[in-house]
């Protein structure tokens, strides 16, 4: 809708009410039929300064007046918020960066510990960031002990976002499959349990700068759930030292999965030039160890939605991470620490030297690449043995020939056209007996034909006469 213009005699009524102390105990309505008989006096001249003034004022409005996008947001507050966050994700690479590069400065990456972390949410704010938490889990992982410990909790908020019972039931229906408020299960005193998180983050980051945040990982999708949802904890919170959401820092796993892979393959001595964002994204995301079982709580274990629960997303990214990198570091893994723990070896080592069969960890699901095989010779494989392996194999091998015929015999093949004779008919009865195909045989044997048949020339000669 257009700004209203103003007009010369408006700005003559409000000059004459400021200036006239009898205006000033006038309303607007006695102030205008006041003045409208002294604006009728005015020559030109004297209204001048009044409509170039309501003029003036017209423009202000217009520059003053921000532009909208075709969403009807301002312009310039969308631009501000684009820049933030771009801000906010070059600061979080960063952290991601100096975190790496001093546990490999200090020759003690193998050690380093990471904290991983995921919210599952009932509801979403339709105008703002503001989730409603439902679950939540943590792990402590590390290369050389793998996951060291895993904090998981159900959560009960007490109440949802008013108006939006429907989008949650949707959701959970949809997702983990929890019950929504007020038959919720879990914690209900939300400022316990983000003083209990917090005090889990202490006990793994000792030594921590007190003035520093604590630093936990998610994937990139989920940063903004796990940043409101750990506000949404501290703003119920009634201890005054944890009374806003800044104590804890999110940053991205899926970054920290690619300057990892980079550095290991640095301490390693293998060049990474195949490696970027988009390879280790794209490893990350294919979730190798999505169906693994076992590893969710009891709740999504016994309701099939193991593959939802927060506990197993944060074990399968552990996981993840061992699987992709141990084998550069050499680490050898350990079921239940870097690998699920219930592992279905899919195939056998046999050394040179022993004839027992030894079995090796299966690298589950994932790339050959990555996984980890000891031999002490290459296999050579010779022909006999490979007839042998052949002739104990339980492969039988088919015929899948659709059909077979001789060259030379007429009977086995159809006809290009004309009509079948007897013996055609009869030499197809004959072989369909045999187990051959029931197709048409050839009027005439192809020695038969001779180049006259084919001729053109003579056709037309005979055509003339």
């Amino acid at each position: 809708m257009p700004p209203k213009k103003h007009s010369g005699f408006m700005m003559f009524v409000n000059e004459w009410r400021d200036n006239n102390p009898e205006g000033r105990n006038l309303s607007i309505a006695q102030a205008v039929s006041r003045c409208g008989s002294i604006w009728e006096k005015m020559t030109a001249q004297q209204r001048g300064p009044y409509n170039s003034g309501a003029k003036n004022a017209d423009v202000l409005t217009r520059v003053k007046k921000e532009r909208l996008n075709c969403h009807g947001q301002v312009l310039s507050q969308v631009e501000l918020e684009e820049r933030e966050m771009a801000e906010s994700q070059i600061n979080m690479k960063r952290c991601t960066e100096r975190i790496v590069m001093d546990a490999k400065r200090s020759h003690d990456l193998e050690n380093t510990k990471f904290v991983f972390v995921a919210f599952n949410y009932f509801t979403k704010a339709l105008t703002t960031d503001v989730y409603v938490p439902a679950e939540f889990s943590a792990s402590e992982y590390s290369f050389n002990e793998g996951i060291m410990s895993v904090y998981s909790t159900l959560i009960d908020p007490g109440q949802i976002i008013f108006g939006q019972g429907s989008d949650a039931q949707h959701h959970s229906s949809t997702t983990h499959n929890l019950p929504l408020p007020p038959n919720a299960l879990g914690e209900k005193n939300m400022g316990k349990l983000y003083r209990n998180i917090l005090e889990y983050l202490s006990k793994i980051q000792e030594g921590k700068d007190a003035t520093k945040p604590f630093v936990v990982f998610t994937k990139t999708d989920m940063v903004p759930v796990v940043k409101s949802c750990f506000r949404y904890l501290a703003c119920e919170n009634q201890d005054g030292s944890y009374e806003n959401g800044d104590q804890i820092q999110v940053l991205d796993i899926q970054y920290l999965l690619f300057i990892l892979k980079k550095e290991v393959l640095d301490i390693a001595g293998v060049s990474d030039e195949k490696i970027n964002l988009y390879v280790t994204d794209a490893y990350f995301l294919k979730d190798f160890f999505e169906f693994t079982p076992e590893i969710s709580c009891q709740y999504h274990e016994e309701n099939d939605r193991s593959k939802y629960c927060t506990q197993s997303l944060v074990m399968r990214w552990a996981y993840t991470f061992s699987d992709y990198m141990c084998s550069d570091l050499a680490i050898s893994v350990q079921p239940g620490k870097h690998i699920p723990p219930k592992t279905k070896p899919n195939y056998r080592v046999i050394p040179a030297n022993s004839s027992a069969h030894e079995s090796s960890f299966d690298s589950f699901y994932s790339i050959p690449a990555s996984r980890e095989k000891k031999e002490d010779s290459p296999t050579v494989l010779s022909p006999a043995s490979s007839r042998r392996s052949l002739a104990s194999s339980p492969y039988v091998p088919t015929d899948h020939t659709s059909f077979v015929g001789d060259l030379n015999k007429k009977d086995e093949f159809p006809s290009l056209g004309g009509r079948r004779t007897a013996n055609s008919r009869t030499g197809a009865q004959r072989s369909n007996t045999m187990g051959s195909w029931n197709l048409p045989a050839h009027a005439r044997a192809l020695h038969d034909f001779s180049d006259d048949d084919f001729s053109v020339t003579s056709s037309r000669k005979e055509t003339r006469h």
